[in-house]
């Protein structure tokens, strides 16, 4: 196993220093005692100087001063902060409104102390009076009650940074005060509510992490046009936007490291604020983002779902998936010969536009559906979405578990069969969504477990799965394949929906941590089995529990979590619309080159 990360080490360092200085607090309370003791603590945490690089807390162009938030406690009663500031930084006679302690990690900072000897009571004649003062360099540490008052400069002795520990997050010190003089004067608000950044991460030490063995996830918080244009490869598509909503779902172990994208340094800073505010503890942010990170020569991905649709054609290329065009099945039906055609997207996808003729069969109910239709067995079953990602892990699927017919995926989904000149239909399957029968259910159970258990997709028990959801050194994340009818109708506590064939096209966006274990479930025993067997052969760290809503509580509803935002497709704004489709099938083909298949678990 590699050493931890940078980051890991300081993230590490400062939760322990804090919980020291927690339980200094609730025994002492805020008191000059606390100062004392609290002190050597900060101060031990300051010198390891080299968590606290000048590169990841530089001081922005053109700034003075930059402050880094190290960390905030959810109940608001604790904040940690680096303040990286350069020769000629000052501050003027100010207050903190709570109790400090500042340690030094390079660099001179000299303090002048003061107390106010007046009453507060007329703003406009404030006076202050000197008590002492000190130039704080390494490890040097000084702490202050909330009514004292000091000042700070930045001496010529180079770039300075400090650590600043305060009673409140900075963002809460409302009513701080400061006057232009040390001697006092008029009173004015101190700073307001500043602007607070993240510790950053160059290109090449996120392409480190990348590789390292630490779970890592990769938030790109631009919006979802910016992120198809081009993004770093296996980041999460999560429009800041979207924070609030999806982020417990995204990242559900706290303490993970998380890396922010954002379309510029400030908006990924804010982003990294906004996620430290939802208690994750472990935050950086990439330095120059997208660009940095093309500049320093890393491959970079476009589209959506890059690589799930990198996937696919892995998949159709090492299992030599059939296709048929859209020109054959044509011809097929003019000259009267029996085609079952079946669409795997989800119903509203299929309600929207879909083959003539088509029936819905979504997912991971494909298998279950298509053995429990009445149909002769040398009927050609020809898998249709909307391009070809969907369709050949349809197909392939009906061709692992065994089905007793010719199968084959519809070249190019709807898209080539738009571009064949034929129309589509629209409209709901009326018989989607029927009961299927119980002996399709039975022998769909019996060849997903063939399947799965030869591909080694582990069937975990309830004590494994009790025991990984309270494990906080790795994440786990726990879906409900079934459709969303079935989640609704009932589904485990905890449980998001995310239905097999979606979770396979858009894993990426569902799971911001690669490394994380990921526990599937269904109500059929038969989804949760060929879920983890794709996941398995994508490199994923799949496990299934078939059959898992049975004869437990359960909740019903469709749950709160947000789902991923839904891309524009290339060529819904396009004024050639046929020109578009065929470029965006040239690049999903082309994604055969780009994504080199020991991306994946293929054989």
């Amino acid at each position: 196993m590699s050493a931890p990360s940078s980051m890991t080490r300081r993230h590490e360092a400062v939760q322990f220093a804090l919980n020291e200085i927690r339980s200094l607090r609730d025994t002492l309370g805020p008191s000059n005692e606390l100062l004392d003791a609290v002190g050597p603590v900060l101060a031990g945490l300051a010198l390891h100087e080299d968590l606290f690089n000048a590169e990841t807390f530089a001081v922005d162009a053109g700034a003075l001063m930059t402050i880094y938030e190290l960390s905030v406690d959810p109940d608001g009663r604790l904040g940690l902060y680096a303040s990286a500031g350069l020769p000629g930084k000052s501050q003027p006679p100010h207050d903190h409104r709570t109790w400090s302690v500042i340690a030094g990690v390079r660099g001179a900072e000299h303090n002048r102390y003061f107390e106010r000897i007046d009453d507060g009571r007329d703003p406009q004649q404030g006076r202050l009076e000197p008590r002492s003062e000190r130039t704080l360099r390494r490890g040097d540490v000084n702490g202050m009650m909330g009514d004292a008052f000091h000042t700070i400069r930045v001496l010529d002795e180079g770039p300075a940074m400090h650590l600043h520990l305060y009673g409140y997050p900075l963002d809460r010190l409302d009513g701080r005060v400061y006057f232009d003089s040390p001697a006092g004067g008029v009173e004015r608000p101190f700073m307001g509510r500043p602007d607070l950044h993240t510790a950053k991460v160059t290109a090449a030490e996120l392409a480190a992490m990348g590789t390292d063995s630490e779970e890592l996830a990769v938030l790109d918080t631009r919006d979802v046009a910016a992120h198809a244009r081009g993004h770093v490869p296996g980041s999460c598509p999560v429009p800041a936007s979207d924070l609030e909503l999806r982020l417990s779902g995204l990242l559900p172990r706290r303490a993970v490291r998380v890396v922010v994208i954002g379309e510029d340094d400030m908006a990924a800073h804010r982003a990294g604020h906004q996620i430290r505010r939802m208690d994750f503890t472990n935050v950086a942010v990439l330095a120059g983002g997208v660009e940095a990170w093309t500049d320093a020569g890393q491959d970079v991905h476009d589209g959506i779902h890059t690589m799930s649709k990198a996937f696919g054609e892995h998949v159709a290329h090492t299992r030599h998936t059939p296709t048929m065009a859209a020109e054959e099945l044509r011809l097929r039906r003019d000259r009267g010969e029996a085609v079952t055609l079946v669409d795997c997207r989800p119903e509203p996808e299929y309600a929207a536009l879909h083959v003539p003729g088509a029936t819905n069969a979504p997912g991971t109910e494909l298998l279950a559906r298509v053995l429990g239709m009445d149909r002769e067995p040398d009927t050609p079953i020809v898998v249709s979405c909307a391009g070809r990602t969907r369709s050949i892990i349809g197909a392939q699927t009906l061709i692992d578990a065994g089905v007793d017919a010719p199968v084959l995926s519809l070249e190019n989904g709807t898209m080539g069969w738009k571009l064949a000149g034929e129309k589509l239909d629209n409209g709901a399957d009326e018989d989607a969504g029927t009961l299927i029968p119980t002996t399709a259910l039975e022998d769909a159970a019996a060849r997903a477990r063939r399947i799965a258990g030869e591909q080694g997709v582990p069937i975990i028990s309830e004590v494994d799965l009790a025991a990984w959801l309270a494990d906080n050194s790795r994440t786990t994340y726990v879906f409900d394949v079934s459709s969303p009818g079935d989640y609704e109708a009932g589904h485990r506590p905890g449980f998001a929906s995310a239905p097999g064939g979606q979770l396979v096209q858009e894993l990426t966006a569902r799971t911001a941590v690669p490394s994380a274990r990921v526990v599937v479930a269904d109500s059929d025993g038969v989804q949760s089995l060929l879920t983890a067997y794709w996941l398995r052969l994508m490199g994923r760290e799949a496990y299934a529990m078939p059959d898992a809503n049975r004869g437990r509580w359960l909740e019903s509803g469709a749950g709160g979590e947000g789902e991923p935002a839904r891309p524009i497709k290339p060529y819904e704004r396009s004024i050639d619309a046929l020109q578009a489709m065929r470029d965006y099938i040239e690049w999903e083909l082309d994604l055969l080159d780009r994504v080199p298949a020991d991306a994946f678990g293929l054989d």
